[in-house]
């Protein structure tokens, strides 16, 4: 099973109550916020129902490990480094990032604040109003969300 990392991309001004709601339960309270969620029904129909206002898809390890050394605290405080994956029991860091892609566990098991606040991104947005099939940003971007998370490090 793989993973659904999801960044939020618009603010809640005119947004239904129900979108709110379902961006307070996956943990992203403010734009440019990101999560990874497991990729199952409870999930995606959470994902379904916001997905006018969050950018989604798979991220690969790597970025997701990128993110958790640039951007990752620990719950009970610190950095997310190899000393505090070794803490938890992974080798590295990459190895927990590669766990939680494939959706072995979660970022709060494994013991990281499950929301990395990241920059908005570098050259802009592709604009926050249409899907990424239209040109936007918001939606799904598959393989493709890892371009997005690089310029939001």
């Amino acid at each position: 099973m793989m993973s659904y990392g999801i960044v939020r991309v618009r603010g809640e001004a005119d947004s239904p109550s129900g979108v709110r709601d379902t961006l307070d339960m996956l943990n992203l309270t403010q734009v440019n916020a990101f999560t990874v969620v497991p990729e199952d029904d409870t999930y995606r129909g959470m994902v379904q129902k916001v997905h006018d206002y969050v950018a989604y898809g798979e991220p690969d390890a790597a970025t997701v490990a990128s993110l958790l050394e640039d951007r990752g605290e620990a719950l009970h405080g610190g950095d997310v480094d190899d000393g505090f994956a070794a803490e938890q029991g992974y080798d590295s860091v990459n190895a927990l990032a590669e766990a939680v892609v494939k959706g072995e566990t979660t970022l709060r098991d494994a013991g990281v604040d499950p929301t990395l606040c990241l920059h908005p991104p570098r050259k802009g947005h592709d604009g926050i109003k249409h899907s990424y099939k239209q040109g936007g940003v918001l939606g799904n971007h598959g393989d493709e969300i890892d371009d997005l998370l690089r310029r939001m490090r």
